[in-house]
């Protein structure tokens, strides 16, 4: 989940940010998801069983009534990659999160 927050939350600072540092500040958020995503990811990918997630908007709105920050940061980051990339496994790796948040 951090892996996929902390970048986000880089790019949106950029516009803030004096032009030199936008370069560091993105190499530094690409180095920090590649190390945990290294220490933490498992071997192999864990099963799922997650219902199609529906809309952004649904994917939002579950994330918020689920209340917890990383939920609604990790949904907010999934649903605007999927406005660029229109990948709906996005929607669904936000839904699965909020789920396993909410156990």
């Amino acid at each position: 989940m951090h892996a996929a927050t902390a970048p986000a939350a880089v790019l949106r600072t950029l516009p803030a940010l004096p032009p030199d540092l936008h370069g560091p500040s993105l190499a530094a958020a690409w180095a920090a998801a590649a190390a945990v995503t290294a220490a933490y990811s498992p071997a192999t990918p864990a099963g799922r069983e997650v219902p199609a997630p529906g809309s952004p908007a649904e994917v939002m709105r579950r994330a918020a009534d689920d209340g917890d920050a990383h939920a609604i940061k990790f949904a907010d980051a999934a649903v605007e990659a999927y406005g660029v990339t229109g990948d709906p496994e996005l929607l669904v790796a936000a839904d699965h999160a909020t789920v396993l948040i909410s156990s």
